[in-house]
Parts: structure tokens; C-alpha cells; sequence
């Protein structure tokens, strides 16, 4: 294993204070104390039940206001726990009185989206809520080995509290009848002798690692913890898969070299590899079987990609697909060399242990792929970690990590005073940005990445 030591001079102008919060997506248990050292495969929180099926409420849509004034109209907040027909937001609308918004179900509250105006109410499931049977031949008045033949829901799959899960007889006609799942769940089984449906509640812990080494800075009561390190943090502009970590092993020369099978050896197998200025769909799938926990090129084919690791991208958002190596493209698709001060620090830190996160979302709030190599011995001088559009100014070469012209690079030509209405709906502060090819486009500011800042 490479020295922290060695690396240090030639990369002391790139280590910042990094911070990652670690966090639940429901109340548990917390297993770390501030002051604790912890490793990327540490656990550090945990949650002793199964986090229940989302309710996702068009809140902002049902109380007749605008995205931006959802969170203005909330009664309750991220965190809270709310109860069945709980008022959990109220809009006031003059002469036309107040529209109010219930909660459909137990739960906490997940996510109040101001961008998309929807609410997330997280179910809960308890440890040891025994299985809901449910006597649909009764509902449908039908025989019991007719039962199999009514399901709109199979045995696997979730259910919802209320929703149909059996109908006999077709469309709006008045002689139809419908069986509700009375509780949320998991249909476990169909009996065609009984035709009785049992919902299951299945319990499954869920533990948040590290993902990083560091020192917990502090702890969020029964949510999680932060972990702060110095380090090194590099972001891609595309990537696949979940988090993950191992030493980088650099295969080519230079940022102008293409990644290649031959490249690839057994010795790969554990190591994040790292490649120039693309990626060969042979090189990809090589590095799927010896074993690879990631792999870092300028860029790839779009088929090439999805077809080596045979997956189906989601539209916008990635990072949850079921890959054993996760895959960073610095540059996106296409065939472009990889930044040569990118290649430069990634061949500085051959050897370290770097955690990495395919995890990219190209819209409002863009998420982009992470590379981070802690230096947890470091004692120089160091600089907190600031926002993405710290240095923006007029001159600044930047790219634009959000649609419709997600990847292009140009200069900013103007610092918008005034909040910009986009294509989203939303209202936000923007720039305007002269693309390489000559065209003006104006960009929000927090999708806008800076290359290099203004001379």
C-alpha cells in the first residue's frame, strides 16, 4: 500500500476538509459517538424494522399552490411522524376559504420537494407485525379456485393500504366487486383452496455504512452522523452504480490513452481502475470478471455501457444499479480525452484507498459521481469544503450538468441578478454561458460546474 506521505507534496494544493453525512432514511439506532475513528466498511447507523412502502402525495398540486410555496404551507417537517387522516399541510385562499392535506397513512416524513411539489411519507413497519390475511373469495363473492384468476396483484409483489388487489367482473359496471388490501405489505400467498390472500410484513434491517475513513464530528439523534477527513474529492459527469472502494491501480500513460482489455489483469481483481480517454465495451465487461470494485475513464459508449453491464439506465437519476463495478465517466459519452489535471491527480494517488459513488442526477439539484481519497494523517493547513459555484465569474470556463444541455462547456458571459425562470418551472439564480460552438444559453448557477476559474 502507497504512503499518504509520498503523495502529500505534489497534491497539497487539493486536500480540503471533506465531510459526509451519513444518514437513515427513518429513525434508529446510532452506533458511532463523535470522536470515533471509522473505516469505509464501518456501520454506523442502522434501522430495526423495514422501511415501509413510500406514499408519494402530489401535495402542492391538491392545495392549489405553486411548488416554490409547498414547503410555506407544511404543518409538519422532514422527520416527523404522522398518523392516518394527521392535517399535514393547509393553504389559505382567500374568498375561497383553505384547502387542507391528509395524511393516507402511519409514517414519518421523507422528502418535501419544493421543485417537484411532492410530498414522501414513509410507512412504518414494525418488527414483529404478524401477516394480514384477507378472505377475497368472500369479497368477490366467488369460488375459492377462482381466486388466482382475479388477482391484479401476484404473490412478491408490494401493496399498498386501500389498494385493489382482486376484481371480478370488468370496467365501471355496477355488478363489479373489488377485495382492498387492508394493510401495506407483501402478498406472501394465494391459497385457491381457501381463497384466502395473506400480506406479509417483512422485517430487514438496513445499515448505513462510512462509505469513508475519517472521525465522526458529530452525531444526529437516531438519524446518523457526519464524518469529516481531509482529502482529496474528485466529481465525474456520469456514472453507474452504488458506493464502493479500493485502492486505485492506473493502466495507461497518459489522459489520451483508451482503456483496453489487455490492460486488465487478474491483480485488477478488489482495485478501482483507471483509465484515459475512453473505454472499450471489452474492457468493461474484462473488468466485470476479474472482479474490479470500480472503474474511472474519460468516457464510453452509451450502448456500450448498458450493454457490458447489462443493465437499463434510469432516466436522470443513477447510482442504485445492481453492478459489482461501479463505473465513473469524467468526461460522459462520446470520445473525448479525460482532463489532463483530473489524470494527473488520479496517477499522483496510484495505490491510495479511494471511495467512489456512481450515483448522477441531471436535473434540478444535480448529484454528480464521486471520487474521494481521505488523507486521514494529513496536518497541513486546510480549507473547508465549499459550494459547487463557489468561483463563478464572468470569464470562468464551466460545464453544464443539467438538461437540456447537459456536458457542454463554454465561458460565463453574465451574473443573472435576477432569478431565472427554466424549462422546470422553477425560479432560480442563473448565468449566462457562451457554449463552445458559439450559442448563448443561460444555466442555473448550482447546475454550472467550474473547470478553470476567470483569468
Amino acid at each position: 500500500m502507497r504512503a499518504y506521505s509520498d503523495v502529500i507534496p505534489r497534491l497539497r494544493d487539493k486536500v480540503r476538509l471533506i465531510r459526509k453525512t451519513r444518514r437513515l432514511p427513518l429513525p434508529g439506532e446510532v452506533l458511532v459517538k463523535p470522536g470515533d475513528t471509522v473505516g469505509p466498511d464501518t456501520p454506523v447507523a442502522r434501522i430495526a424494522l423495514r422501511p415501509g412502502i413510500p406514499w408519494v402525495i402530489p401535495g402542492a398540486r391538491l392545495l392549489g399552490i405553486d411548488n416554490a410555496e409547498l414547503m410555506g404551507a407544511m404543518l409538519k417537517k422532514v422527520g416527523d411522524k404522522v398518523r392516518t387522516k394527521d392535517v399535514i399541510a393547509r393553504a389559505e385562499h382567500g374568498l375561497y376559504g383553505r384547502k387542507e392535506l391528509e395524511s393516507p397513512t402511519d409514517g414519518f416524513i421523507e422528502d418535501i420537494s419544493t421543485r417537484s411539489g411532492r410530498i414522501t411519507i414513509r410507512e412504518e413497519f414494525g418488527r414483529e407485525e404478524p401477516p394480514v390475511t384477507v378472505d377475497v373469495a368472500f369479497e368477490l363473492g366467488c369460488k375459492p379456485a377462482d381466486v388466482p384468476n382475479h388477482m391484479l396483484r401476484q404473490i412478491g409483489q408490494e401493496v399498498k393500504k386501500g389498494q385493489i388487489i382482486a376484481k371480478k367482473g370488468e370496467g365501471q359496471a355496477f355488478f363489479s366487486k373489488t377485495a382492498l388490501a387492508p394493510v401495506s405489505g407483501v402478498i406472501s400467498e394465494v391459497d385457491a383452496r381457501t381463497g384466502k390472500v395473506t400480506i406479509s410484513r417483512p422485517f430487514k434491517e438496513v445499515v448505513v455504512k462510512a462509505y469513508i475513513t475519517g472521525r465522526v464530528s458529530s452525531v444526529m439523534e437516531h438519524l446518523g452522523c457526519v464524518i469529516e477527513t481531509p482529502g482529496v474529492r474528485l466529481t465525474g459527469m456520469f456514472g453507474v452504480g452504488r458506493e464502493s472502494h479500493g485502492p486505485l491501480k492506473v493502466l495507461v500513460s497518459g489522459p489520451d490513452r483508451p482503456l483496453t482489455p489487455d490492460l486488465i489483469t487478474q491483480d485488477c481483481k478488489g482495485k478501482i481502475l483507471v483509465g484515459g480517454s475512453s473505454v472499450t465495451d471489452e474492457a468493461l465487461a474484462r473488468a466485470l470478471s476479474v472482479g474490479a470494485k470500480g472503474l474511472i475513464a474519460g468516457t464510453a459508449g452509451y450502448l456500450n455501457l448498458t450493454q457490458a453491464l447489462g443493465i437499463k439506465l434510469g432516466i436522470g437519476i443513477t447510482g442504485q444499479e445492481d453492478v459489482e463495478t461501479t463505473v465513473i465517466l469524467t468526461e460522459g459519452f462520446g470520445s473525448l480525452n479525460m482532463r489532463r489535471d483530473l489524470w494527473d491527480t488520479l496517477n499522483a494517488m496510484e495505490g491510495l484507498t479511494a471511495s467512489i459513488n456512481g450515483a448522477t442526477q441531471i436535473r434540478a439539484g444535480a448529484i454528480r459521481p464521486e471520487i474521494i481519497v481521505p488523507f486521514p494523517d494529513y496536518q497541513g493547513d486546510l480549507v473547508s469544503e465549499g459550494p459547487a459555484n463557489e468561483d463563478l465569474s464572468v470569464g470562468a470556463r464551466v460545464r453544464i450538468v443539467s438538461d437540456p444541455h447537459f456536458g457542454a462547456t463554454g465561458h460565463i458571459v453574465e451574473i443573472l441578478k435576477q432569478p431565472q425562470l427554466f424549462e422546470t418551472g422553477t425560479r432560480a439564480p442563473g448565468v449566462r454561458v457562451e457554449l463552445d460552438g458559439g450559442t448563448a444559453v443561460i444555466a442555473p448557477r448550482a447546475n454550472v460546474e467550474v473547470m478553470s476559474p476567470a483569468s
